[in-house]
């Protein structure tokens, strides 16, 4: 692979992260209105950084919060803490990406 092609699937590779990310953005800004468990495509985003990052818990705890949308009486204030804290937690462990062999 010459270094052009190498330079252009970084990028290609970095604006699917981009992507997949903002996605996870908009389902955390409309959580507190809606269930946005599905249709979304938020369990794909999930699925495609989780590969790219070496922390597995801040998508495992994303998800629980997804899980139920109201999770036990919690408001949809402290719904939305949850999940924005574990979207800055992926978006640090995605940034660093997964640990090099």
């Amino acid at each position: 692979m010459n270094q052009h092609s190498h330079r252009s699937q970084e990028e290609l590779d970095r604006r699917r992260i981009d992507l997949a990310l903002a996605g996870l953005e908009d389902a955390v800004r409309r959580c507190r209105d809606e269930d946005v468990r599905y249709g979304t495509g938020v369990s794909a985003a999930l699925s495609f950084l989780e590969l790219r990052a070496d922390e597995q818990w801040p998508f495992e705890q994303f998800r629980k919060a997804l899980e139920d949308p109201w999770m036990d009486g919690t408001t949809p204030e402290a719904r939305w803490e949850i999940l924005n804290a574990s979207l800055n937690t992926i978006k640090r462990a995605v940034r660093r990406g997964p640990p090099t062999m």
